[in-house]
């Protein structure tokens, strides 16, 4: 028998089977001296959400919703984790970022997750070495072990991590509900239109204070 379908909103974001995922917020991507705001990107909208983000996972830890941060580490000495597709990319479009400038290399501050948002020892962190969290992690027997449904999805960068993210986990039969305002990309409109993508593809579009606000409503 089919399950039931989760066609609200307060279904779907329902603890017993959703879990909030905070992607790629870390300092070399969302912090003033991190590797993308030293080669020149707009850091502004990342820096933004953080107090939104922040009060989110907060939240989201009140009501019991599993907090799963994802990180992204990436070495260019001995290029462990970058294959010549990736590099070759990487050089034609990102400004010297990942050769002159590193980018998420193990245990550097760049790397680190962006201030407030510490994981707790109940929390569960995530490596990347791809912009979907799901390739080559165990995430997904993290989700299916523990019986989540929807995954809140958060992050930076919307148009890139977040939305390979979305893409992915709607292709596994989750749902997805991306909290917009809790997601940051370098540029607005780039932005605007990932988001609008989303909603129309992959999942749905919310902000945090109507996922706050519901959770609330239903007494958690």
């Amino acid at each position: 028998m089919p399950r039931q379908i989760l066609s609200t909103l307060p279904e779907k974001i329902d603890p017993r089977w959703a879990t909030l995922l905070v992607i790629d917020v870390q300092n070399d991507f969302a912090s003033p001296g991190g590797a993308f705001h030293r080669t020149g990107e707009d850091i502004t909208m990342a820096q933004e959400i953080l107090p939104r983000l922040v009060n989110l996972v907060a939240r989201a830890r009140h009501c019991q919703v599993p907090i799963i941060f994802i990180g992204a580490i990436y070495s260019t000495n001995d290029n462990r984790y970058l294959s010549d597709v990736f590099l070759h990319q990487m050089k034609r479009k990102k400004s010297g970022r990942y050769f002159e400038v590193p980018v998420c290399v193990p245990e550097s501050w760049g790397a680190e997750l962006a201030p407030g948002l510490e994981p707790r020892p109940e929390d569960t962190m995530i490596i990347k070495h791809r912009y979907s969290a799901f390739l080559n992690t165990d995430l997904e027997l993290r989700l299916r072990s523990q019986g989540i449904r929807t995954l809140l999805i958060t992050g930076v960068s919307t148009s890139v991590c977040v939305e390979s993210t979305a893409r992915h986990g709607h292709f596994l039969d989750y749902y997805n509900v991306i909290v917009g305002d809790c997601c940051a990309d370098y540029r607005k409109n780039v932005h605007e239109d990932a988001l609008q993508r989303l909603d129309l593809h992959y999942g749905e579009v919310a902000n945090a204070e109507t996922v706050i606000a519901t959770w609330k409503s239903a007494g958690r």
